[in-house]
């Protein structure tokens, strides 16, 4: 009589971990959106520039939620990178519903949020270019520089920065005349001595410049 007593603890003691698996909110998005469910606003909080950086997400709901959803997806390929969940036990009962993941590679980031109510309802909201995240190069390193040619008034310039990887050019060629392109070619229409001004934007956006002279015959 023992013996059964024993082997019944033992084997209710293995199915718990399952039991409590299965009692978790398993909500899917197949019945449409919900009329009374509503996402009102979200808050995005990366704790760094640089790669890798933990993204807190807020979103603050109206209507009975069970479960938010937050995914992070590359903005120029749909790949998702990072996602995370928070059920209707860790939110408030005013709606505000936080979790976080990684990001652990740099980029431009669009954010989707899912909200699932009673049934099988959801709402979406989607964040495009919501998170940018730099590759970490340190802006001391960062130094603009550009090189040009000279041919008659004809001038072509390229860019020489090292460091950080430039994103973004804009040029100033000294006569009112201007470029975003990385090596951009110019005509001056007469002679003269012009001072040329480069800005360079990295990925982070911090961005740095410098000038030069150019001597038009």
């Amino acid at each position: 009589m023992k013996r059964k007593a024993i082997l019944f603890v033992i084997a209710l003691l293995v199915l718990m971990p399952f039991t409590a698996m299965a009692s978790a909110p398993q909500v899917s998005c197949k019945g449409g959106t919900c009329s009374n469910l509503k996402i009102t606003k979200v808050t995005i909080n990366p704790t760094s520039k640089a790669a890798p950086s933990k993204v807190g997400f807020t979103s603050y709901i109206s209507g009975p939620v069970k479960l938010v959803q937050y995914t992070v997806m590359d903005s120029k390929n749909g790949k998702v990178v990072g996602s995370c969940s928070s059920y209707c036990s860790k939110c408030t009962k005013k709606g505000i519903c936080t979790c976080s993941c990684i990001i652990k590679e740099s980029g431009t980031y669009d954010v989707k949020v899912t909200a699932y109510g009673s049934g099988s309802c959801c709402v979406n909201m989607v964040k495009k270019a919501a998170i940018t995240i730099s590759s970490g190069e340190k802006s001391k390193k960062f130094v603009p520089s550009f090189k040009s040619v000279i041919s008659g008034k004809k001038v072509t310039f390229k860019d020489t920065t090292s460091g950080a990887k430039p994103m973004k050019w804009n040029w100033n060629f000294g006569d009112g005349s201007r470029s975003t392109v990385q090596n951009p070619t110019h005509t001056y229409k007469k002679a003269g001595i012009y001072k040329v001004y480069l800005t360079v934007y990295s990925i982070d956006n911090s961005y740095k410049g410098v000038s030069n002279k150019v001597v038009v015959k």
